[in-house]
């Protein structure tokens, strides 16, 4: 890693900490010039970071410019590439062409923008520069016939990841968002891909976008939608956090607890919701979610109902 990135990891870690050019310099076993040079490049690409002759530089908690040399870094154990952009259409699009040159198990894309950004079934994602995380990442399963479990995954990762990297802990409403305070502030698309000549599975591509920083949305998203708004947030730790846990979850589809921790952080078991099917909206009482992450619902007649996809509502939260 070039010293520049180095200290670059190290402000990251210190943020908000005066780190002297002679202890930086001790550290890297560099000159102070050298530090001072990579220090001036940092700024240059757009780093907020106080110089003082008496105390050394500080690296202000309010930079968050994502970089893949520091996801990389905190994330060692992965060895799969890391595709940074500033703007993009969607990371989706651009994880399925990388998916078609056979990019490797693990490979992930983020952008600090999303032009035209997409959640399930044709709605569009609001993405805004430099206010949330999106990213995609690319899988090959092994397990095919546990396809079903993988969003459920990812909403467990992002749970998980979120909480450990912002200290909140958001639930899950079926099958693919994450809420805070009965708003939205993350939703996931997973879209497969097959190969056309064997009839199998070739890859799955992983869409997660969540809002961190506050935002004005749209009207149509004011009363849905929110933010982390987590003090000190750091995107790059958030999606290391994301791109281990789902890599983790997603290689172990058949285990049991995995369905386990997706009911134990799910916000609709037990709550009446409108679901609609062929047009028409139903009304019903959430009973319980099976292990292919499929809905139990008992309607206002007692009789029961699967429900395997679809768009549902909270009656009444």
């Amino acid at each position: 890693m070039a010293l520049k990135d180095s200290i670059l990891f190290r402000f990251e870690e210190s943020a908000d900490e005066y780190l002297s050019g002679e202890q930086l310099a001790e550290e890297f076993h560099v000159s102070r010039a050298a530090v001072w040079k990579a220090v001036k490049a940092l700024k240059e690409e757009g780093y907020e970071i106080e110089s003082s002759p008496s105390k050394g530089y500080c690296f202000s908690s309010e930079n968050d410019i994502l970089n893949a040399k520091i996801i990389e870094k905190l994330n060692p154990e992965e060895k799969a590439p890391v595709y940074v952009f500033e703007t993009i259409d969607s990371t989706n699009n651009y994880a399925k062409i990388l998916a078609a040159q056979n990019a490797p198990h693990g490979t992930l894309v983020i952008a600090n923008h999303q032009s035209a950004g997409r959640g399930r079934q044709g709605h569009s994602f609001y993405s805004p520069a430099s206010s949330g995380l999106y990213l995609s990442l690319i899988i090959h399963p092994s397990q095919s016939e546990y396809i079903s479990r993988i969003t459920p995954a990812a909403a467990v990762a992002a749970v998980r990841a979120i909480e450990e990297t912002a200290g909140i802990r958001p639930g899950i409403k079926w099958v693919n968002d994450l809420f805070i305070e009965k708003k939205k502030i993350a939703g996931i698309l997973s879209e497969a891909i097959s190969d056309f000549e064997t009839h199998t599975l070739s890859a799955v591509i992983i869409g997660i976008g969540i809002n961190c920083r506050p935002m004005k949305f749209p009207d149509e998203l004011e009363e849905v939608a929110s933010s982390l708004n987590a003090n000190k947030l750091s995107r790059n730790a958030l999606a290391a956090a994301l791109w281990k846990y789902l890599l983790f979850y997603t290689s172990h589809l058949e285990d049991p607890q995995l369905m386990e921790l997706y009911r134990r952080d799910s916000i609709i078991l037990n709550k009446e919701i409108l679901y609609t099917q062929n047009n028409e909206t139903f009304q019903a009482k959430v009973t319980g979610i099976n292990d292919e992450g499929n809905l139990i619902l008992e309607k206002p007649d007692g009789s029961v109902q699967v429900l395997a996809s679809g768009e549902i509502s909270v009656k009444d939260w």
